[in-house]
């Protein structure tokens, strides 16, 4: 962690060339600590795909793009690079030009290590190799902004079940539209059915269309016992489940044209030259910064750059890390004969990370649609369709703030950074760059209806996932028991504080350790001691679990020169005082739990 500092200036007082670096180095210390400890990403954001041209030279060509360091720093490569490898091995890195965020690609030959805080490794070209391999070797960083979560709960005794006693399934709808196929974890809430030894849940039939998927539950029970006689389905079987969505990542515009690019690269061995290829350049923003001198007179120019340098690096983190769509507020209502819809305050980013920022509520007046040609209105004819959307407001269309200067001279010095409420109809509409508020239908000027929200797209804010195991040989195991004394399982209480939740988290858990042991006389024979476990309870910052121990015989397969064995599940003889014992210190019995909260 970095110290960040609070820069100040003073009336008067000369301003060096020092100040205004140490200004935007404090800046650019606060958005590493924050995408290191935040965002915890480190590794390919966007682009940065290396390849290998064989014609008419040997070149290693990276496509623009967007990368994190494990210190947290962006680096962003905003033209496509060229480096001509030589017979050596060669590692493909990114580094940072100066102090960053401009980067480019390096070569490193195969005695030079990457730097491990400030270098992303690309990928790795063998002589002779025909590809660049990247496999192991480029890490691609989790992109918490683009991922959706939904979580659940599903009730045995409410839901609508296919099977029989000991096998059944059930279809659960999302509650959402998903943006891509889910990935489905489902497990135990509460305890399993008296009656059953082990309960499994298997996800299948994962349907994007239709939005849903399929839990089945398989209830195990003794092998002597007869299962039409299993009172399972008498019992209320509660299962929670968490679907994640990854969500493709959104374009940030057309495709710019093809573009000639000149490079001069460097070789392993410190030789240099220049290349000129064919490239689509991405539209990534510059991000290079002006540097300054003592005594040098500055242009407003040179401080634009500065700003337009440290916004275009705030930018960048949002669109790679956060996403697009409304964040909080900007709510629109309307009733119905209303000339205009209210807008309230609130935060949103578009899809190239520029904030909209509306401070204050905003009264709108809906389009002029007057009625029918000759003015006459048709209260029976079809409304007209509006799409209120919030944008960005460009420069030339943004309020400017003068001041006087020395003598006669004024000037801009500042621009509105509100952003623009506009009607526009729904193909004009520009995804990601126009973030829908509501769709309206207007007649004579005034609503016909209240404002349809539907089409707001929120933020998806990133899910908090955190995930530990106890220590084996140090969880402490107690036991479970009915009111007469008989042991029925085992109970720990696990600290999940270090995961940080503000919330209450779904908790998964796994069982760890051995299942085998050997009974108290060798003549018995060997046993397993096993369950399904559960949380049985659950807060903020720690959890419940309980394992329940059915007794019950399970078959093993049979061996090649004898009948099918049998082994002991959960023998009466070990369900005693001295099984915490057995599980904790001999069995090594530990768990496992992600907690996700959304």
């Amino acid at each position: 962690m970095t110290a960040v500092e609070r820069i100040t200036f003073e009336q008067g007082r000369p301003l060096r060339s020092a100040d205004l670096t140490d200004l935007f180095r404090s800046l650019d210390r606060g958005l590493a600590d924050h995408v290191r400890s935040a965002h915890h990403c480190r590794g390919v954001l966007i682009g940065l795909e290396p390849g290998l041209r064989t014609t008419p030279r040997r070149t290693v060509t990276v496509t623009p793009g967007i990368a994190a360091t494990a210190d947290g720093d962006l680096l962003v490569l905003a033209e496509p690079h060229t480096l001509v490898p030589g017979d050596a091995p060669v590692t493909v890195v990114l580094r940072a030009v100066g102090t960053g965020p401009r980067a480019r690609p390096w070569l490193l030959g195969p005695h030079t290590p990457a730097e491990p805080g400030t270098d992303v490794v690309l990928g790795r070209l063998a002589p002779g190799s025909t590809t660049v391999e990247t496999t192991g070797l480029r890490p691609v960083a989790q992109r918490p902004g683009t991922t959706q979560l939904l979580t659940g709960r599903l009730s045995q005794a409410t839901a609508r079940l296919a099977g029989t006693q000991l096998c059944w399934s059930a279809t659960v709808s999302l509650p959402s539209e998903l943006a891509a196929t889910p990935t489905v974890i489902a497990s135990l809430d509460g305890p399993p059915p008296v009656a059953a030894i082990t309960t499994t849940i298997a996800v299948s039939d994962i349907d994007l269309d239709r939005g849903s998927f399929t839990l089945l539950i398989r209830h195990g029970r003794r092998s002597d016992e007869n299962p039409l006689l299993s009172p399972v389905t008498k019992a209320t079987v509660d299962i929670v489940w968490t679907a994640v969505v990854d969500v493709p990542p959104v374009g940030a515009g057309p495709a710019p044209p093809v573009t000639a690019t000149t490079e001069t690269v460097a070789l392993p061995d410190e030789r240099t030259e220049t290349l000129t290829v064919d490239e689509p350049t991405a539209p990534l923003p510059s991000v290079s910064r002006p540097a300054f001198f003592e005594h040098q007179v500055l242009a407003a120019a040179d401080l634009m750059e500065l700003v337009h340098a440290e916004r275009a690096l705030r930018e960048l983190h949002h669109w790679t890390l956060h996403g697009w769509g409304i964040s909080r507020g900007i709510e629109v209502t309307g009733e119905v004969g209303s000339p205009s819809v209210t807008v309230t305050p609130g935060y949103a980013l578009d899809a190239v990370g520029r904030e909209l920022l509306l401070i204050r509520p905003v009264e709108l007046g809906v389009p002029a649609v007057a009625g029918e040609p000759d003015g006459a209105s048709d209260p029976d004819g079809k409304p007209e369709e509006f799409r209120l959307v919030l944008r960005w407001t460009e420069d030339d269309e943004a309020a400017v703030h003068t001041r006087q200067g020395d003598g006669a001279s004024s000037g801009a010095v500042r621009l509105d950074n509100d952003p623009t409420l506009q009607w526009l109809p729904e193909k004009a509409v520009r995804i990601g760059f126009d973030l829908e508020l509501a769709i309206v239908h207007v007649r004579d000027c005034t609503l016909t209806a209240s404002p349809d929200t539907s089409s707001r797209r929120p933020l998806r804010v990133s899910p908090h996932v955190a995930a530990g195991v106890t220590t084996p040989g140090r969880t402490e195991w107690t036991l479970v028991k009915t009111e007469g004394g008989s042991v029925t399982g085992l109970r720990t209480e696990i600290d999940s504080g270090s995961g940080g939740f503000t919330g209450s988290p779904t908790y998964l858990v796994r069982l760890e350790g051995h299942r085998e042991t050997t009974l108290p006389s060798p003549e018995e024979g060997d046993a397993v001691l096993d369950g399904t476990p559960y949380v049985e309870s659950s807060a903020t910052d720690s959890l419940v679990v309980v394992v329940p121990l059915h007794s019950g015989v399970t078959a093993t397969a049979p061996g090649p020169a004898g009948p099918t064995a049998s082994v002991q599940l959960n023998p009466a003889s070990l369900l005693n005082d001295d099984l915490p014992a057995l599980v904790g210190d001999t069995l090594q019995w530990s768990v496992a739990w992600v907690g996700v909260e959304s």
